[in-house]
């Protein structure tokens, strides 16, 4: 038997998979779409990877062989990918930015006695986990808002961006609708139907927008105002508006000459192919939470100073690896499991993140 299988070996799965072989987790199949047997040979452990992008291959290559997959995929492809391994009777770790209610599984995770842990990354996900242990000490919240974003070190012009994550899910961020709680009521709103200026203690001041981060959050944790914004530098979101209203991330493929694209899909490579890391990046997280007179914001930032290497792949990287830890060593209930859920687990992942270079700064009168 092995440990587990790994679905996905772009910057998050890589950095997961070495990240584990370090924790001593080190007996993974992995799979990719791309042949990465290359970029493995010098990780160590007892690394199998397999190239395909078939389910049904992927299903065949570790039945018998494991009882969890973390998956490291695009929503698109985590949405045929996730009901297939639970009915095979797998448990999952998933990182995946899914474009669907994880909650439709939960009869399934019942029947066939499995886990699906969701959205176990950086935001949603860390920010998932200090809202529900917040949310397990003070009950009903008056505020729980989330200010997200992973940015150059300098913003680069023409985007003032550059892309260090799936350029594809990224889009997503900005044509997703986005749910939000306001006088305890959730509304569904445009993303980019208002900008707004937010100043981040100690950080700066930047341009946000209503972003559909809460998603699990908006059914397990109640409070009278509740939203995530996603924080870019001034100026790039009216370029995003432009790009969006002329069709560049539509879905629906247009026929070109004998070919059918998906604007989406060629807009994404575009951006991974001239808008990709050149500088460092750095990933910020800030959460700022009201409950009567007790206030509790949580600061964090991960910057590793390296433009090879994304600060926001590795912060998602860290939480996705403690997240498949929890799963190999303790008794996690059969059941939907997003992050808050895993409330009791807060200082274990404070602590690992701490001891990976994580910058983790509170400030609170609780």
């Amino acid at each position: 038997m092995y440990d587990l299988a790994l679905i996905g070996l772009g910057r998050v799965g890589l950095y997961a998979l070495k990240l584990l072989v370090r924790e001593g987790i080190d007996k993974i199949i992995t799979f990719d779409c791309i042949d990465k047997s290359s970029v493995l040979e010098n990780i160590g452990g007892d690394i199998v990877f397999e190239k395909t992008c078939s389910v049904d291959q992927v299903l065949d290559r570790i039945r018998g062989r494991v009882d969890l997959v973390a998956t490291a995929i695009p929503s698109r492809v985590a949405r045929e990918y996730i009901p297939r391994l639970l009915k095979n009777g797998l448990n999952i770790v998933d990182v995946s930015f899914i474009d669907f209610d994880p909650y439709i599984y939960k009869e399934l995770c019942r029947e066939k006695n499995v886990f699906y842990i969701v959205d176990a990354g950086f935001a949603p996900g860390f920010s998932n986990l200090v809202i529900g242990y917040l949310y397990n000490n003070l009950g009903y919240l008056d505020k729980a808002v989330i200010y997200v974003g992973g940015l150059p070190t300098k913003p680069i012009p023409p985007f003032y961006y550059q892309v260090t994550w799936s350029a594809e899910d990224l889009i997503e961020e900005y044509t997703r609708e986005s749910r939000i709680i306001i006088n305890g009521e959730v509304s569904t709103i445009d993303p980019l139907g208002k900008i707004m200026y937010i100043e981040i203690p100690s950080i700066g001041v930047f341009e946000g927008f209503y972003s559909d981060g809460l998603r699990t959050l908006l059914r397990n944790i109640k409070a009278r105002e509740m939203y995530e914004i996603t924080i870019r530098y001034r100026g790039h979101l009216e370029k995003i508006k432009v790009l969006r209203e002329l069709g560049f991330f539509d879905k629906r493929p247009m026929r070109l000459n004998d070919y059918e694209i998906s604007p989406l899909l060629f807009t994404a490579r575009l951006f991974e192919e001239k808008y990709k890391q050149s500088i460092p990046d750095r990933a910020i997280l800030f959460i700022d939470v009201v409950k009567n007179d007790k206030y509790y914001q949580l600061l964090s930032i991960l910057e590793l100073g390296d433009p090879m290497e994304s600060s926001t792949a590795m912060f998602t990287a860290l939480v996705f690896t403690k997240s498949i830890s929890l799963a190999l060593n303790r008794d996690i209930a059969k059941d939907i499991i997003p992050l808050e859920k895993l409330h009791i687990y807060f200082n274990d992942y404070k602590d690992y993140l701490l001891r990976n270079n994580v910058l983790i700064k509170i400030n609170t009168n609780m």
